[in-house]
């Protein structure tokens, strides 16, 4: 149909309003493109997490028997004790190879392995040797010093020994190895140093309130007691 001037109807001029209301909208196609990127993104992460999740027991395999090994086996412990924990150890290795291990229980043991007081009970040992065989001590004094060092394992055994109170009870006793961490007792302590020494262990024992009744443990039983602690859920 034609106007009287000959223009078909419809052929003018659009409204532009109506021209905008025409264009598709750009909202929801963003949308779409926004949650297929975060999906995406989701399962990377996943991916990665489960990457690193699965590497995590091999890796602390590896540290274990790599650096943790090797520094028991040259500790001042006793060769059963030393024995012993290397052959847990071995085992909780074998153990982090196979991925037997939660995440959480690989955190809760790097924590104690990394600060652990026990496997430094070589040095505790050590100078109560040397107390034991003072001729300035007497049979009494022997007798209350060796007691105590067994007081103070009962603490450590708690978990309430940290490896600065440790540290400050050798200060006047030992050295500390800058490569290894290892305490190391010196050759020229005297009396005076043994019992500052014993003064400041039993000043932590009574910190704690830590019990007076013997403590019949020996090192590789706490260690024991504090990898079955790490291996828990709780």
């Amino acid at each position: 149909m034609s106007t009287p001037s000959g223009e078909a109807v419809g052929s003018g001029p659009q409204d532009p309003k109506a021209i905008r209301e025409k264009d598709v909208p750009l909202g929801p196609a963003c949308l779409v493109v926004f949650v297929v990127c975060l999906v995406v993104l989701c399962v990377v992460v996943a991916y990665m997490s489960f990457t690193l999740i699965g590497k995590q027991g091999g890796r602390a395999a590896y540290a274990l028997r790599e650096q943790l090994i090797p520094w028991v086996d040259q500790s001042a412990l006793s060769k059963s004790d030393r024995n012993i924990i290397v052959d847990d150890l071995t085992k909780l290795a074998s153990e982090m190879d196979r991925n037997e291990l939660t995440p959480r229980q690989l955190n809760r043991l790097g924590i104690r392995l990394t600060d652990s007081t026990i496997l430094q009970w070589g040095v505790v040992e050590e100078i109560n040797r040397r107390a034991a065989s003072s001729e300035g001590f007497t049979g009494e004094e022997k007798d209350d010093f060796s007691k105590t060092c067994d007081r103070w394992l009962r603490t450590a055994s708690e978990g309430k020994l940290s490896m600065t109170e440790l540290e400050f009870a050798f200060q006047f006793a030992a050295t500390k190895e800058p490569r290894s961490g290892r305490l190391i007792l010196k050759k020229d302590i005297g009396d005076d140093q043994l019992r500052e020494f014993h003064r400041r262990v039993l000043a932590i024992c009574e910190k704690y309130k830590t019990s007076t009744e013997p403590f019949d443990k020996s090192v590789s039983q706490v260690f024991k007691m504090m990898i079955e602690d790490g291996l828990s859920e709780r």
